[in-house]
């Protein structure tokens, strides 16, 4: 310290005031000082930059899908919603009481595979969401992977939706991304027909994306999209819709789309040659 410093320092007056006056100077610029963003910390703002993002993202909304095999409790998968109600099937166990209840029909909204599908469904409905908000935005990123990647989140978009309107009818239709601070947090039930639509619209835009006809990674592809759409179509067609023969012709066309390239392509898609072979076991072992 030289020696000027130090008579500047002498003839301070240290009164409280002065004191806190420094003190609040000191803790203000240390306070800028160590003010820093944590570079891991990905919110929605910071994470959909870069191709690799999109990539993740969507990787995210497939991962989502698996909720259907997950456990439902003992002795129990979440996939036994869909076959316990109808008869067909029996459990031997009789040790989880809401499988119990799936069998006996006295099933309602507190039943655990219930809450597992819905919310598994809306939890790939919010993933799929996001992608589709956020991906367009990316640059710079080659078009037709964005095109393809925002084509493959409005079919699973499109899948989860499909099984909650075939589930539960009139529910709520989510298409923006949601939090807790969004004005339509808790959404009413729209029609069928509304979200029946919803589902037609993401199916078509799937059909456009240029998906390649069959991927052997398993990741959504041009016949997935088409043979959705025509079991989408023949749903329609019948009962609670009931949009009739329109819808039936369809569904038929779309279904023709994927025989005639089956038929042409035999290596590339094998279709079993009739209906009833789907439950011959010895061409599925």
């Amino acid at each position: 310290m030289n020696r000027e410093m130090k008579k500047i320092i002498s003839n301070i007056i240290w009164t409280p005031v002065s004191i806190s006056v420094i003190a609040i100077a000191v803790l203000t610029g240390c306070q800028d000082f160590l003010s820093e963003e944590d570079p891991s910390n990905l919110t929605p703002e910071s994470f959909y930059t870069i191709p690799d993002h999109a990539e993740a993202a969507l990787a995210a909304v497939y991962a989502d899908t698996r909720f259907i095999g997950d456990g439902a409790g003992i002795f129990s998968s979440n996939w036994q919603l869909l076959e316990a109600p109808t008869g067909t099937s029996t459990t031997e166990t009789a040790q989880n009481s809401d499988l119990n209840n799936l069998y006996g029909l006295i099933y309602d909204g507190r039943t655990g595979h219930i809450i597992n599908w819905w919310n598994g469904l809306y939890k790939v409905i919010a993933q799929a969401n996001m992608v589709l908000d956020k991906v367009p935005a990316i640059t710079p990123m080659d078009e037709a992977q964005k095109t393809k990647i925002l084509g493959e989140a409005r079919f699973l978009r499109a899948w989860a939706y499909f099984y909650a309107v075939r589930l539960w009818g009139n529910i709520p239709l989510i298409t923006d991304p949601q939090t807790a601070a969004s004005e339509n947090f808790r959404p009413s039930p729209s029609p069928q027909e509304a979200v029946y639509q919803v589902i037609v619209d993401d199916l078509k835009a799937a059909e456009a994306a240029g998906l390649p006809w069959m991927d052997v990674s398993g990741r959504v592809s041009q016949a997935a999209v088409k043979s959705q759409l025509a079991k989408v179509y023949l749903t329609m067609a019948g009962f609670p819709l009931s949009l009739g023969n329109e819808y039936y012709q369809m569904a038929a066309q779309k279904s023709a789309e994927v025989i005639e390239y089956a038929n042409a392509n035999p290596n590339l898609i094998n279709l079993f040659p009739t209906y009833g072979d789907l439950h011959d076991a010895m061409l599925l072992s």
